[in-house]
């Protein structure tokens, strides 16, 4: 019995423009451990759009609107990528913040840790992807996981108190051993990720 084709099977499908990044998927475990470390603040601060723990995830590459028959070439550009690189010993560390900074748009948690490995991976990601879309202009990579955003324009200057009152760091170590691709969809509560395909890092040493 023929299976179903899939939505991102390709040209033979009509053409449209899917919104994608590539990120590392944060365990269960050290999500709870950053909820519970975070509860003082966001229990301070309600007015902010904070992220619920099943959205946290650490973005490796943004790849903006693509066309969906760029989608399997990039399946497959990815899982080369994945396949030659190992999994990654990464630590909850501080906080930061982006925007303004009186009022800031973004708060999110800093990464330490196999930093320079992790930038390898999103090199060599770059590397497989720009020959299939046009990417934005490189900028430093800074991993972090964003947890929580400013629901104004106009930023949100408690976030940048709740950086303060986290100034003492975080605790949470964790392997980062997945790399998925998504598809984001904006809707009126804040943008919906789904997974398009999942690679597994070899393992780590």
């Amino acid at each position: 019995m023929a299976k179903p084709a899939s939505r991102f099977a390709g040209a033979e499908l009509a053409s449209r423009a899917v919104r994608l990044f590539l990120a590392g998927l944060v365990p269960d475990s050290v999500k709870q451990t950053l909820q519970a470390q975070l509860e003082p603040v966001r229990a301070a601060t309600p007015q902010a759009r904070w992220l619920p723990p099943e959205s946290l995830h650490l973005t490796l590459l943004f790849l903006g609107s693509v066309a969906e028959e760029t989608v399997s070439p990039l399946r497959e550009a990815f899982g080369g990528v994945c396949g030659h690189h190992r999994a990654l010993s990464l630590t909850l560390a501080g906080m930061e913040t982006f925007g303004p900074t009186r009022s800031p748009r973004v708060l999110a948690t800093t990464l330490s840790g196999e930093v320079e490995a992790l930038q390898a991976l999103v090199a060599d990601a770059r590397r497989a992807a720009e020959p299939l879309v046009p990417l934005e202009p490189e900028r430093p990579f800074r991993p972090h996981l964003t947890v929580a955003r400013a629901r104004s324009a106009q930023g949100d200057r408690l976030l940048g108190r709740c950086r303060s009152a986290l100034a003492q760091g975080l605790q949470g170590t964790f392997i980062l051993r997945d790399v998925a691709l998504f598809e984001s969809h904006t809707r009126s509560t804040g943008a919906v990720h789904t997974e398009v395909q999942r690679w597994t890092l070899a393992a780590h040493a």
